[in-house]
């Protein structure tokens, strides 16, 4: 591209046409008679800076009045002539065209929160942030470059509010509920921004911002990166400035319709600035990739309406403080476990032990040697649990032992890695501290 600047440079010598490069695409802007002279003279000059223009895969729009006059001058190129097309990112050209460009962009977004989600069910952290921070981001460039689009993203809206939201949640939600969602995280919403509201501003602030380059491409003056910069950051500004301002209005008249219990809950969230894991990317590198019951688990301490009836643990009517202060067991169906642990095995990641203790001696098995007995009950425990496990991102370890303390291999294994880790904490050599531990266990047993 460097070696092409000469002849950009060579080319925008007429006031009356406007040239515009992206790389090594070219447009030019004009009266149908300037527009051919500029093309005849990029390719007179082009090859020359390695520059080789193909009028095939050109597009010559205009407006229907001007196709006679367009195929007079064009018709020996064989450039396509048309009313309207895509153009970095949007489109431009008539109405229809535009239109047609959103709607099936609206289309292939509404298909891709439909899969997020199906993905959200099993992998809730993933798909919100793959919305929040992706496609969110992909539909908020089409506003930026396409006027007045905002009624078209209202099937799209539709499916976030409909589809993935309940997903999220893992059941319905209130009307209030998802107009909070639709606030910044740092007004106890989700991030999640109702596309059919920011195409307006998204538009405005992108016009603002770029209004430089505009310029300069217009002739209007010469460019200058720092006044570029500068009204890049005002622009962002007065634009925060005023979405922020709506925001407040919308969470005042959200928190109007709520028990005062709620607002408390939710102020507490906007005035304590604790959001910031729900907008930290889910890196498994950094430990940050919760499991789908701690992402939901911490969804529910900011929006506690959408919890079960009753608590699967003792029955009793469930609420965010029965959660909290319960010590009855909450479990999955599939889910029947004794112990709980986090960084075992791995830092951050949940291990869930399941303890069976056999009586090898029994007539059922004394024909079968121990291990033998261990290995297919701890097989059967995996058949049973490892799979739901896995589903919740967490590991599933059998703890398998006879009655008289005889240990299975995996539950051997677990030992050994606790009195690795509680010799070095302790500062006690390992063989005394895996004599504690066994001894511990022993009277367990007893």
């Amino acid at each position: 591209m460097l070696g092409n600047f000469s002849n950009v440079k060579s080319l925008k010598t007429k006031e009356n046409r406007l040239q515009t490069w992206y790389a090594d695409d070219s447009a030019c802007i004009g009266n149908i008679k300037e527009v051919r002279s500029w093309y005849d003279q990029l390719a007179g000059q082009g090859p020359a800076y390695g520059y080789f223009p193909e009028p095939k895969k050109s597009c010559l729009i205009v407006a229907p009045q001007f196709e006679d006059e367009a195929r007079i001058f064009f018709g020996d190129l064989g450039v396509q002539i048309v009313n309207g097309h895509r153009f970095l990112g949007g489109a431009i050209g008539d109405c229809m065209t535009a239109d047609d460009f959103v709607r099936k962009k609206v289309a292939m977004w509404v298909d891709c929160v439909e899969k997020l989600s199906k993905a959200a069910t099993k992998s809730p952290q993933a798909a919100y942030t793959a919305l929040s921070k992706s496609h969110q981001c992909e539909w908020s460039y089409l506003q930026r470059v396409m006027l007045n689009c905002g009624g078209a993203f209202v099937p799209l809206q539709d499916a976030i509010l409909k589809a993935f939201y309940p997903a999220l949640f893992e059941g319905d939600l209130s009307d209030a509920e998802c107009k909070l969602f639709s606030l910044p995280t740092r007004f106890a919403g989700l991030g999640i921004n109702n596309p059919t509201e920011t195409a307006s501003s998204s538009y405005h602030t992108s016009t603002q911002g770029t209004k430089v380059v505009v310029e300069a491409i217009k002739g209007c003056g010469e460019f200058s990166s720092a006044c570029h910069l500068d009204a890049i950051s005002r622009a962002r500004h007065e634009s925060r400035k005023a979405l922020d301002e709506i925001a407040k209005q919308k969470l005042d008249a959200i928190l109007a319709t709520l028990s005062p219990g709620r607002q408390r809950a939710i102020m507490s969230v906007v005035e304590g600035k604790t959001s910031s894991w729900l907008t930290t990317l889910p890196l498994q590198s950094c430990h940050f990739d919760l499991a789908p019951v701690q992402f939901r688990d911490g969804l529910a301490l900011r929006h506690p309406s959408n919890l079960p009836g009753n608590c699967d643990g003792c029955g009793a009517n469930f609420t965010l403080q029965h959660a909290l202060d319960s010590t009855a067991t909450s479990s999955d169906p599939g889910l029947r476990l004794d112990l709980g642990i986090i960084g075992v095995w791995q830092p951050q990641v949940e291990v869930l032990f399941d303890v069976r203790v056999i009586d090898t001696d029994a007539p059922s098995h004394c024909h079968r040697a121990p291990n033998a007995i261990f290995e297919s009950s701890s097989q059967e425990k995996k058949r049973m649990y490892k799979k739901a496990v896995e589903d919740r991102r967490g590991t599933f370890t059998p703890f398998v032992l006879s009655v008289d303390g005889l240990l299975h291999k995996e539950a051997s294994h677990f030992i050994k890695h606790m009195a690795t880790a509680l010799s070095s904490k302790w500062d006690k050599a390992y063989s005394i501290t895996s004599s504690y531990i066994r001894s511990r266990l022993a009277f367990a047993g007893v």
